[in-house]
């Protein structure tokens, strides 16, 4: 094997997996790492890939931010989606700036989708939806704020 083969590996690696869909540098990293890479080689490689643009940690951003709220999450849960990858407060705070949603709004539509016909004055009912909203990463004062907008 020559000196020059892990280098191109690692290349046709980044080249293929960036090629299916946006991916975190965090994630290309561990990717990498499973695969038993230099960790020092995969590096230059990921510079390089970054500098020229086809590696984007906020092209990714906005690309999960955007998937995200399709289905329905909440900002909370978008920002701990973010810290798991990695991504920098920076970068999350300008996407989620550029996307615009008016997250009370957002839990409105959200709930709306959910419940149906089903009846929030029912305090069963009530407290089940506020769970899923809750798991959805709306923060109490967007629920409240949904909830009320739903009751009448």
């Amino acid at each position: 094997m020559s000196i020059n083969e892990p280098y191109k590996e690692i290349k046709y690696t980044i080249t293929r997996l960036l090629a299916r869909r946006e991916h975190s540098r965090h994630e290309l990293i561990s990717k990498l790492k499973l695969r038993k890479y230099d960790t020092e080689l995969s590096e230059q490689w990921l510079n390089k890939f970054a500098q020229s643009d086809i590696q984007s940690d906020e092209r990714y951003a906005e690309m999960l931010a955007r998937s995200k709220v399709n289905k329905g999450a909440g900002e909370l849960s978008i920002r701990n989606e973010f810290r798991l990858h990695h991504i920098d407060d920076d970068i999350v705070n300008r996407v989620l700036t550029q996307l615009d949603i008016d997250w009370f709004e957002h839990a409105v539509l959200v709930l709306e989708k959910k419940k149906g016909h089903a009846q929030l004055s029912e305090p069963k009912v009530y407290q089940k939806y506020y769970r899923f909203m809750l798991q959805r990463g709306f923060s109490a004062e967007q629920i409240h704020y949904a909830m009320g907008v739903l009751r009448t």
